[in-house]
């Protein structure tokens, strides 16, 4: 058995005909806010004081930040940038609508992006306040401290084109199976992700501005999002601008009713641990590991873990080694969805 499935953070039952069902729960979350949200409650500009910015982040799960990097450097990556987006023939709807185009790994595409976008004082700083870690380990008779910092978990740009649907809400550290408590405030220690979105162009719920549910990121697992968007908000940024989320927000991009793209960048940083021990392909070409089976590639760190994990340009990286049939026939089945099994809410 190469993995044992857990549900017990939902309560999953199965019933006599092979459903899975849990109880969600429809009572109110925890409101951050006695008034109505809107972006201007978590909007600051950018020499505004980091711990302001920080407040916002535990308020709310996301901030906006105006003028975060000048207008010719977002002309200049999307310069960079533009020879590589691309599409899967099979997207339609999962994990994007058809209309969209990306460029993944983008900051090996645009080295502007490397400068402004990753190393960005701001966005260290946010990243390493949120996700860094300091502990003390126990050597012999001897109490040492070890130090984790941070580092890049994706750069992707998304070029969303006209008549591009809804995207589903989703927490960004899902893949990390990440599951929060419920808390009325933040509490540190939880968060494995911290991301900033920058506006390429200029952004608009008429052109699909990012959805945001402000405060979700205090929600437990059994709260679906779809029946708690009453507080969702438009992240409308003009060319420029960024927006702070927390890996734990629910957000989503939206339809773009317009006729013309719609280019963001999310950047996201996570913890520096969050990888293997020892680094086993820095020094070696891909045709080294064609000698390996299939299990050991797995074993090796090869293969997607579910929903996406490891994935290079939304491919499993497995399949750079070995014929896809062959790797069904070793594995278990490799599907094109994002999950291997569904839970049906009972809403209560």
């Amino acid at each position: 058995m190469l993995y044992q499935k857990s549900v017990k953070s939902f309560g999953a039952i199965t019933l006599e005909n092979g459903l899975k069902i849990t109880d969600i729960t429809k009572q109110p979350p925890h409101c951050v806010s006695s008034l109505p949200i809107t972006t201007k409650d978590f909007t600051l500009l950018y020499n505004s004081d980091t711990s302001s910015i920080i407040e916002k982040l535990e308020k709310y799960g996301v901030c906006i930040v105006r003028n975060l990097i000048q207008e010719e450097k977002c002309d200049k990556i999307v310069e960079e940038l533009d020879p590589y987006f691309f599409r899967d023939e099979a997207w339609n709807g999962s994990p994007f609508p058809k209309e969209t185009t990306v460029v993944t790994r983008s900051i090996l595409k645009s080295p502007t992006s490397a400068d402004f976008i990753l190393c960005n004082d701001l966005f260290v700083q946010l990243s390493s306040r949120f996700l860094s870690e300091s502990n003390y380990f126990w050597t012999g008779n001897q109490i040492r401290e070890g130090s984790s910092y941070i580092q890049l978990n994706s750069a992707i740009t998304y070029k969303v084109g006209p008549n591009a649907k809804d995207q589903m809400y989703h927490r960004e550290d899902m893949i990390h199976h990440n599951i929060h408590e419920e808390n009325d405030t933040y509490k540190y220690g939880s968060e494995t992700l911290l991301g900033l979105s920058i506006a390429l162009t200029d952004t608009t719920k008429a052109n699909g501005a990012t959805r945001v549910i402000p405060g979700s990121h205090l929600w437990g697992p059994n709260r679906c999002p779809d029946n708690n968007e009453g507080n969702a908000c438009y992240l409308e940024l003009e060319k420029g601008d960024c927006a702070f989320i927390l890996g734990s927000t629910y957000h989503a991009a939206s339809s773009n009713m317009t006729s013309e793209d719609r280019i963001t960048s999310f950047y996201f940083m996570t913890k520096s641990y969050l990888k293997q021990e020892e680094n086993y392909f820095l020094d070696k070409n891909v045709s080294y590991f064609t000698k390996y089976s299939n299990i050991a590639l797995r074993l090796l760190g090869l293969d997607l873990s579910e929903p996406f994990c490891g994935h290079m340009d939304y491919m499993n990286p497995i399949l750079l080694f070995t014929a896809k049939s062959s790797f069904e026939e070793s594995t278990p089945k490799f599907q094109n969805k994002n999950y291997t099994e569904t839970i049906y809410p009972s809403f209560t």
